[in-house]
């Protein structure tokens, strides 16, 4: 802040001066020397920097703006016109118009060079934000010996059909994932699923709003055990880069606890997961 408050001193500090000097250098150095003080603050006086396209246009008004004062009368014409001509026909000018002749197509050259030089900086990779699961996955929970292997493709919630079936039992899984949810989730997730938990501002990239109808109510429940059981570590590439800030709950969670985990989601927003799609039907 400092730097910047210095800069924008230095800068009015040479528009004063320019003031006091425009009888002596005339509208053309007068106006020159205007756009050559302001393309060097801009450049060099504001942090961050400007992004080179806003530069270009305000560069671009801004000359504009200063031929169109220039030229605003024919006194000021004349006089802005008048270096220009004198440069281009005055013999005693001979030098500075032969350096002229050279610099001009030597700098358009220069910046042509520039303009088509390849960029080092690496071409920016897409993120999923929901990206393919693999077709199994070993899961590893709290309190297993083993490792099992789950079918993302095929297998689905134990704990859904409960819903059905036995609805005493599934409304313990019910109270048994808010539990799990208010002990491990809300701090990034919010306490109404709305990605807004006191700590979401500080993870990148955010955590996801499940009150946002493009997230679990997309998505099947086999994928939310997926990536809750393997967090932002377990991301393919498509969904890198995986600075994630998602734990591998299966480290700390059980089977029982991440499936109710997810019922209790989709209970609380009132969402339904979507259903497996019958490939033999789509065939």
């Amino acid at each position: 802040m400092q730097m910047m408050l210095g800069a924008l001193a230095l800068y009015v500090l040479a528009l004063a001066a320019l003031f006091l000097l425009r009888k002596k250098l005339g509208v053309f150095w007068g106006v020159a020397a205007f756009f050559v003080a302001t393309t060097a603050w801009l450049q060099l006086g504001i942090d961050p920097p400007v992004p080179a396209s806003v530069m270009l246009l305000y560069l671009g008004t801004m000359l504009i703006a200063l031929l169109l004062y220039s030229t605003s009368s024919e006194a000021s014409r004349q006089a802005f016109l008048g270096p220009i001509i004198a440069v281009m026909v005055e013999k005693r000018l001979f030098i500075p118009r032969v350096l002229l002749v050279l610099l001009i197509p030597a700098a358009v050259g220069y910046v042509t060079h520039v303009l088509v030089l390849p960029s080092e900086a690496a071409p920016p990779k897409v993120r999923s934000v929901h990206p393919s699961p693999p077709n199994t996955m070993k899961v590893l929970a709290k309190g297993m010996t083993d490792p099992s292997t789950f079918n993302i493709i095929k297998n689905d919630s134990p704990l859904r059909p409960l819903q059905e079936t036995n609805p005493a039992v599934w409304e313990e899984k019910i109270a048994l994932g808010r539990v799990v949810y208010y002990q491990n989730c809300y701090f990034c997730h919010g306490d109404v699923m709305a990605a807004d938990g006191h700590l979401g501002p500080t993870v990148k990239p955010p955590p996801a709003s499940f009150q946002d109808p493009g997230t679990i109510a997309m998505l099947e429940e086999a994928f939310l055990y997926w990536r809750v059981a393997k967090g932002g570590p377990g991301l393919p590439d498509a969904g890198t880069p995986w600075d994630s800030s998602m734990p591998v709950w299966e480290k700390m969670l059980t089977e029982d606890e991440m499936w109710s985990v997810i019922a209790y989601m989709y209970e609380y927003t009132g969402y339904k997961p979507r259903k497996k799609e019958n490939l033999a039907e789509a065939h």
